[in-house]
């Protein structure tokens, strides 16, 4: 497993630029704790060196019972196994079942990241997830379970890039009740309480990090995009790109940028299935701002308080100061940062009628500033932030103090 990650081949001129490349190569796997490759004298020779690896390994199985916390979830129940490196070979099963008070969801997931000698990988999914709209203060009396299969190819073109190709199949349920607002109720009407839906997926990512755990140095990208084929009930296509670049300012100081856009939209003269649509605000979005709760409003549920609608167009982007904290444990950091985002789309007033159409404004963005702690801890990712908005309007959501424990599997 880590001899193919090697890129300084035998009987070759030495390449100090492939040692390195082979050493970052190795840590990215994410199975080791600590690397190094040191080019050792042949003994009896002038001009020839071995190279030694010496890994330290961390665990890279579980089986685990749990429970956490969420500011947006509440309690959490989780339990699951998972191996990111069976029998050394470097392949990855994991199976998961993890419920709250908003959510539920079951998956099992299998990746080869060698299925040719070539280093072409492949990956299957199975999932079943639940999500109660009421409980995330997002609709009134409204629930959705979404059903699903998929499979994709990694294709290796250079050291960096990967271009994926895949399909997936999913059958969503849709529970609109009498108080849900009309726009769900009339989805129902138009497209069934159980749509199907077949998409064929694309994508590609370029990874020069360091490390994918800690990473203190480098660039990962990722462009993903799907589209439903005229086979089944559902026309829609939806694509994002996030892009994330590390800066070492010293020693144990590392800036880092995170960003990510989305868009999605329907053909065929269908409608945009609203269990597609991107949410903002929260963790791992805008902190300081209530989970999901940034953006176009929906007036049309029986008490008319104003629910996040989602969108169909979103931004999100945060300037974060690393920072590590006492101990050996790379991945315990404190940091500060800066975020910024927003998500678009249309906004409904009262009988489902639309108030405003999507228009893209910079000038949407919500802002916010603060400091938190990471870690991944046995349990799964663990953060905690204090925020303060910069730029709050009315009806926006505050929410200061947020965090996550044992969400991550």
């Amino acid at each position: 497993m880590i001899r193919r990650e090697v890129r300084q081949y035998e009987a070759a001129w030495f390449d100090s630029d492939k040692v390195k490349l082979s050493r970052d190569r190795i840590d990215r796997l994410g199975f080791f704790d600590s690397v190094t490759v040191d080019p050792k004298p042949v003994p009896g020779t002038r001009d020839q060196v071995d190279l030694e690896v010496v890994v330290k390994e961390r665990p890279t199985g579980s089986i685990s019972l749990g429970a956490g916390f969420s500011t947006s979830d509440g309690v959490i129940l989780s339990a699951g196994f998972a191996q990111n490196n069976i029998f050394g070979t470097g392949k990855a099963l994991s199976a998961e079942v993890n419920t709250s008070d908003s959510s539920r969801t079951y998956a099992v997931s299998l990746t080869e990241p060698y299925v040719t000698p070539e280093g072409i990988s492949r990956s299957i999914d199975l999932y079943d997830r639940r999500v109660d709209m009421d409980e995330l203060d997002l609709a009134n009396d409204l629930e959705y379970e979404t059903r699903g299969a998929a499979v994709s190819w990694g294709i290796p073109f250079t050291e960096y890039d990967r271009v994926f190709l895949g399909a997936k199949w999913e059958n969503t349920l849709v529970d609109a009740g009498t108080r849900a607002p009309q726009r769900y109720k009339q989805y129902v009407e138009d497209f069934g309480d159980s749509p199907h839906a077949v998409a064929a997926t694309i994508g590609w990512s370029r990874d020069s990090r360091d490390n994918a755990l800690a990473p203190t140095r480098g660039t990962y990208q990722r462009l993903s995009g799907e589209v439903t084929l005229p086979v089944m009930d559902l026309r829609y296509y939806r694509a994002s790109y996030q892009l994330q670049h590390y800066w070492p300012v010293t020693r144990d100081l590392t800036l880092a940028f995170n960003g990510e856009i989305g868009y999605g939209d329907s053909w065929g003269g269908k409608e945009y299935p609203f269990f597609k649509n991107f949410y903002a605000g929260g963790i791992g979005s805008v902190r300081g701002y209530e989970n999901s709760s940034l953006g176009p409003k929906d007036y049309t549920d029986d008490d008319g308080d104003g629910d996040s609608a989602g969108g169909k167009a979103s931004l999100n982007f945060s300037l974060e100061m690393l920072m590590p904290l006492p101990g050996a444990d790379r991945t315990l950091r404190w940091f500060t940062f800066l975020d910024g985002g927003w998500v678009w789309g249309d906004s409904y007033t009262y009988g489902g009628r639309v108030d405003e159409k999507m228009s893209i404004s910079l000038s949407d963005l919500r802002y916010s500033v603060g400091v938190g702690v990471a870690w991944i801890s046995p349990l799964g990712p663990l953060k905690f932030s204090i925020a303060a908005p910069l730029n709050d309007k009315d009806g926006d959501e505050i929410e200061r103090f947020q965090f996550q424990i044992g969400t991550g599997f």
